[in-house]
């Protein structure tokens, strides 16, 4: 179409005629920020299934954990051929719930707060009297204070 003032600009430095520049002219621009948007969406979904899960360092509050935690020892002893106990929601003490747990089960060897459960072990919390006590690998396991440790997955 010679003489015409309308074409398909071949490289993005090139101009749009007015009556064009509202479609055609903007594919690339929305094409750039459906990436952007697509790689933030990606970025965020990463960071939250991934790395967002630590434990807590307040002194106080693992005291008061693990004191739950040797309470709950004690109100749900297991003596069933599972190995453990799971306690339901309504049922966690004050501070245990205030971690927003996914779980929370008395087992033979202590207490598992599983923060974010996983095929691996996951995240969360475990008390017990000894790390030896502990069903993973030592390697899976930080000591936060005396009896309260938190696993990873492994």
């Amino acid at each position: 179409m010679a003489g015409s003032d309308h074409f398909w600009p071949s490289t993005p430095f090139q101009t749009c005629p007015i009556a064009d520049r509202l479609f055609m002219c903007s594919i690339p621009a929305m094409r750039r920020s459906r990436n952007l948007i697509a790689a933030v969406a990606v970025a965020f979904a990463t960071a939250l299934l991934s790395g967002c899960t630590s434990p807590i360092s307040d002194p106080g509050k693992l005291r008061a954990i693990e004191s739950e935690a040797r309470s709950l020892m004690v109100d749900y002893p297991v003596s069933s051929p599972s190995g453990w106990i799971d306690i339901s929601k309504r049922r966690w003490p004050p501070k245990m719930a205030s971690l927003k747990p996914e779980a929370v089960a008395v087992h033979d060897w202590g207490i598992d707060i599983m923060m974010k459960p996983g095929l691996d072990g996951g995240y969360g919390y475990a008390i017990a009297q000894s790390q030896k006590d502990l069903p993973m690998p030592a390697k899976c396991y930080s000591e936060l204070r005396q009896g309260v440790f938190w696993h990873i997955p492994c």
